[in-house]
């Protein structure tokens, strides 16, 4: 379904937390960002931008870790911390399912990073089984294991502080590297209502986004010791990824990560009840347990149709919804998603599977 972008923006737009947009008071912090050359950079590899410095220890801190490096996606910083944690031809466990390798695709892609993927599965509950990592672990020499938190695949379910901690005790008795991509880490958090620091304390490295929930327009935070951040630098000069006058969007992201935190608990919510008032739908399959955050996954094979169809009927009725598999579609909300907003999204979806039966 090809729509323009004015289509686009006339219609209710619950794809994905990538359509927030900067608040006001990001706009102002834009507007009057100090701004420097982050491109000429020091020996350690720090820039001269105070706005970046200023995001990238506030991002430290507020994760527990020693520095942090801002750069413009969360899957540019995926790669920069594999590079840097592992080489060409490594052994990496990773979750079946999980973005790093579905989506980004670079570091396991033989062409590219050659990374060797080991794979692992979350259980029942969305979490990770530690004995099916030692058992992966005893029959293959790997380098690092990668976790997600939120898991995007799963429906934005949330790795528990217990299961972060068991499992980077299991892969550190081996000497493996743990990064985490933590995307949505702070959704995590709140969802869960624990301090960031326990879900980033275990990890040896992690990446998080201050766009999605946290609305800033542009940018990630890789996060880890100082060490790792020397390294990563290095990599980050090769890589292109240096940025001159970059505090005018990291501005954003300061806000974002002052004032944009504690908010994320209005998207739970409104996804919470849009999973409510869908789960009479009888052609369609959700799993409850799954709506942790601001996600909500069906899946449509019961329909006869593949996801891309229903994304396409829903998309004429005015509502615009993400396929993420075959079989699956996602809503997300967001801010700018009111409750107003989610009772009319949750009309139409509940309109359109009745028509289909």
């Amino acid at each position: 379904m090809n729509l323009s972008i004015a289509e686009i923006g006339s219609m209710l737009d619950l794809r994905s937390d990538t359509a927030t947009m900067p608040t006001e008071a990001m706009r102002e912090a834009m507007r009057n960002a100090p701004l420097g050359d982050g491109g000429r950079t020091d020996l350690t590899g720090r820039g001269e931008d105070p706005t970046v410095y200023e995001l990238e220890q506030l991002a430290a801190h507020i994760t527990g870790k020693e520095d942090a490096i801002y750069l413009p996606t969360g899957s540019i910083s995926n790669h920069i911390a594999m590079l840097t944690a592992v080489e060409r031809g490594d052994k990496v466990l990773v979750e079946q399912s999980a973005h790093i390798y579905i989506n980004e695709k670079f570091d396991f892609l033989p062409r590219y990073g050659g990374l060797v993927p080991v794979f692992y599965h979350l259980t029942k509950d969305y979490q990770i089984d530690p004995v099916e990592i030692a058992t992966l672990l005893a029959a293959n020499d790997a380098k690092a294991i990668c976790l997600e938190n939120t898991h995007n695949y799963s429906g934005g379910t949330c790795l528990t502080v217990a299961s972060t901690e068991t499992v980077c005790k299991v892969a550190h008795a081996k000497g493996l590297h743990v990064h985490l991509d933590g995307a949505r880490i702070f959704n995590a958090a709140v969802a869960l209502g624990v301090d960031v620091k326990e879900l980033t304390a275990p990890v040896d490295s992690l990446m998080f986004c201050v766009s999605k929930g946290l609305c800033a327009p542009v940018g990630s935070l890789l996060v880890g010791t100082r060490e790792f951040t020397g390294k990563a630098r290095q990599v980050c000069k090769l890589m292109g990824t240096n940025m001159r006058q970059a505090g005018v969007i990291a501005a954003a992201g300061v806000v974002a990560l002052k004032n944009n935190i504690s908010r994320l608990k209005e998207d739970h919510d409104n996804a919470a009840l849009l999973g409510k008032m869908l789960q009479g739908i009888d052609n369609a399959i959700m799993d409850p347990a799954a709506d942790q955050t601001n996600f909500v996954y069906l899946n449509v094979t019961p329909t006869g149709m593949t996801a891309q169809q229903v994304v396409d009927g829903l998309g004429a009725k005015g509502l615009l919804v993400a396929r993420m598999t075959d079989e699956s579609i996602r809503l997300a909300t967001r801010m700018g998603v009111s409750r107003t907003d989610v009772e009319k999204a949750a009309a139409i979806v509940k309109e359109y599977f009745a028509s289909l039966k």
